[in-house]
């Protein structure tokens, strides 16, 4: 009857779990995932990301840099027009460069005639007429400059669409590289305006490509970029796109498209016979190669005097940008948080001409959801009937194989297939399943104490008798210390028993304990289980009752190793307890019904200490006394292990670990514990050097204490973090 009710138990946890899995599997569908799912994969993303990066400079790309030398040498940006043209005119005719791309603007018109020039032009050409004055002028325009150097070379301006209300039209954004007869409608980014280059600027041979990135995350982080525009029913490139169209000189891109039954969805872009996949939104991710100076940076000041490295340059790809702070233009991107936004450009032709390109191959979806269902079926069936060390390691079984799916479709055909709404539904679902399990076990503990707890009889003293009326036995609050106890791993313990094994080892242990009650004029309130509950000031009047419970409880861990000892001689497992004791106000007196009574105590002191017992096990100490208890014993010595709050309990309490009376303790016993509880003092100030040399002290008394090496751990994980508003308090969120 037993098995067959336990086996119905699994069944409701099972299904249960199937229950979350579609629940969980529904905002997939809708392709609605909540906000911190979304950011949780964007982070797992970057992680992977930064897994795989080169270490090495890709020689190729050239990237010359305004940077802070430049502006000291040449003077604040923007420079002039001429200053650009001679830039050019070294790169193409002294360096012998392939393409030069400009992640800037040219929106305005440069009248700014270098002082130089305008002297060297007037010593050597007279006055003369107003026309022919013209003309000549006309020659100084650093605009004019610009275009001779840029006519007939293979130049790429920059610019930005603008999506404001204002619309703002100034410039050309050159020509389009979509023949928008065959594809009318494509689902790009659309911009109402642009911020193009001078029209004097567009000529010969020059191409353009927009720099602005309407895809960025919500989190700010550049991880796509469009590599298509729409602007006026047409479709523009991205510079990095029209760099690579320029250099294999390719005038148009062909879109490729795929119907999903009601539309046609761009899934990829071919660019001189290179397949660029992208998503629904023509964007790519960005094929970061390494961390920033991937790429090899010239100076922009070394470029225009001649003294920059013919071997860097000669048949580069260069693109001219800044990475100089104050002209921001500096990107938080996955692999640096001020990373060069002109070396994303780098990044992208780099990956294009690699073929290189990480993306979501249009059936993402589909083994996501194979992943989530899975997942949710393996975990439902198999945890609800295997052990709490079975189902963990099953557990951590599958995400490490979803994870290794993950990294190698990621390294070998370059999928990035989403990852953390599967790892959470497994956390979620072994949590869950878990909890459900334990609420089962519990429900069963009671249901069985329900039934035998008629067999336990109260406990009766002959001095109680004595007192006859005096003794208050109807309710009444008194300041007393309650006690609980708990034999640790006692359900996998029983597990290896029969039930007459078992029977005996707690007939054993329980006989032992209760007598060490007993001697300190304790009163046993009831057996849990394995547990003990008792408590001392009543019925009868015990000024020491906090000495006597603690005493008691000081008595028991003696024993135990020759109850131990006495166990293992007739073939039984040792056992291991955790104990808790309070002191402070509780309601005590005869609590039940009509049909069973039951003298007992109850109160918030009650539930504390029982919260107490369970913090041992957290803390691997044997013995928890709150303030309250330590300062009824000042006779005694206490080793203050933390200051919590308790699940169910917003007032914080300090925990202590009682070490033995003062005069039973030498004195570098003394010293060690004070050294311990000024780390902890040290550790709730966040003085964490401080705390630390503590806590070290310690371990050279105790190397191998936990509570010591958990502060080590606690002080590691803050300094971290960061400063932080912080009142010392822990606060457990189990019992």
């Amino acid at each position: 009857m037993i098995s067959g009710f336990r086996f119905g138990q699994k069944t409701v946890r099972s299904g249960l779990g199937l229950l979350v899995t579609l629940l969980m599997l529904l905002p997939l569908i809708q392709d609605n995932r909540p906000v911190l799912l979304e950011r949780f994969e964007s982070d797992l993303y970057d992680l992977r990301l930064r897994q795989f990066l080169a270490d090495d400079q890709d020689p190729r790309i050239v990237i010359v840099d305004i940077d802070e030398a430049s502006l000291a040498e040449q003077g604040r940006w923007p420079w002039g027009r001429a200053t650009l043209a001679g830039m050019l005119d070294q790169l193409f005719d002294e360096y012998g460069v392939a393409i030069v791309g400009f992640d800037m603007l040219f929106a305005e018109a440069d009248r700014n005639v270098p002082m130089a020039a305008l002297e060297s032009w007037l010593n050597r050409q007279p006055l003369s007429s107003g026309v022919e004055l013209s003309q000549q002028l006309d020659a100084l325009n650093p605009d004019s400059q610009f275009v001779a150097a840029l006519e007939d070379r293979p130049v790429v301006l920059g610019y930005v669409f603008d999506r404001s209300a204002q619309q703002l039209q100034v410039g050309d954004p050159g020509k389009p590289v979509v023949d928008a007869s065959l594809f009318a409608d494509i689902s790009v980014p659309r911009a109402s305006g642009v911020v193009g280059s001078l029209d004097v600027l567009q000529a010969e041979g020059v191409s353009n490509g927009f720099i602005d990135n309407p895809s960025v995350d919500s989190d700010g982080v550049y991880r796509r970029v469009p590599l298509l525009q729409a602007y006026q029913s047409e479709y523009y490139p991205s510079l990095a796109l029209a760099m690579i169209l320029t250099l294999f000189e390719e005038p148009q891109v062909t879109p490729l498209l795929e119907s999903d039954g009601n539309s046609s969805v761009l899934v990829a872009v071919d660019a001189a016979g290179i397949n660029i996949p992208v998503d629904d939104g023509g964007a790519m991710l960005v094929p970061y190669r390494g961390r920033q100076g991937s790429f090899p940076y010239v100076s922009a000041t070394d470029v225009i005097n001649g003294r920059a490295s013919a071997d860097v340059l000669e048949g580069a790809i260069v693109l001219v940008g800044t990475s100089a702070a104050g002209l921001l233009d500096l990107r938080v991107t996955p692999v640096g948080s001020r990373y060069a936004g002109v070396e994303v450009h780098a990044n992208i032709i780099a990956g294009i001409l690699d073929e290189r390109i990480n993306h979501r191959p249009d059936y993402t979806l589909g083994v996501e959801l194979l992943q989530v269902l899975l997942s949710g079926l393996l975990l439902s069936l198999l945890i609800p009937r295997t052990s709490v060390l079975v189902s963990g390691l099953l557990t951590l079984s599958w995400v490490a194989l979803l994870t290794g799916f993950n990294l190698y479709a990621w390294q070998a055909m370059q999928w990035v297939i989403p990852l953390g709404y599967s790892l959470f539904l497994v956390v979620l679902l072994y949590l869950f399943l878990q909890i459900t399990g334990y609420f089962f076990e519990t429900r069963n503990i009671r249901k069985l104490e329900g039934q035998f707890g008629q067999y336990i009889p109260p406990e009766v003293v002959a001095e109680l008798s004595e007192q006859g009326d005096a003794v208050q036995l109807s309710g009444e609050s008194r300041e007393m210390t309650v006690f609980f106890s708990d034999i640790r791993d006692f359900t996998s313990l029983s597990e290896q028993l029969t039930p007459q094994q078992l029977t005996r080892m707690m007939n054993v242990y329980l006989t032992a304990m209760t007598g060490k009650i007993h001697q300190r004029r304790g009163t046993v309130d009831k057996y849990i289980g394995d547990a003990v509950m008792a408590f001392w000031g009543a019925p009868l009047e015990d000024p020491n009752h906090a000495r006597h419970s603690l005493q008691s409880a000081l008595d028991m861990l003696e024993e135990l190793p020759a109850l131990n000892r006495l166990l293992e001689a007739e073939g039984l497992p040792p056992v291991s307890v955790g104990m808790g004791i309070n002191t402070g106000q509780m309601n005590v007196g005869n609590m039940g019904s009509e049909f069973r009574m039951a003298y007992t105590v109850m109160g918030d002191a009650v539930n504390l200490a029982s919260r107490l017992e369970g913090l041992t096990k957290f803390y691997s100490c044997p013995l928890l006394v709150s303030d309250e208890t330590a300062q009824h014993v000042p006779a005694y010595c206490f080793r203050y292990i933390d200051r919590v709050r308790v699940k169910g309990r917003f007032e914080a309490v300090d925990l202590y670990q009682p070490v033995g009376e003062h005069a039973h303790l030498n004195a570098a016993q003394l010293a060690s514990i004070e050294t311990f509880n000024n780390g902890v003092r040290a550790y709730q100030q966040q003085c964490w050097d401080e705390a630390d040399n503590a806590f070290r002290r310690y371990l050279e008394f105790d190397s191998g204490d936990y509570c010591a090496q958990m502060y080590l751990l606690r002080i590691a994980e803050s300094r971290e973090a960061g400063p932080q508003t912080w009142d010392g308090i822990y606060c457990h969120q189990q019992k």
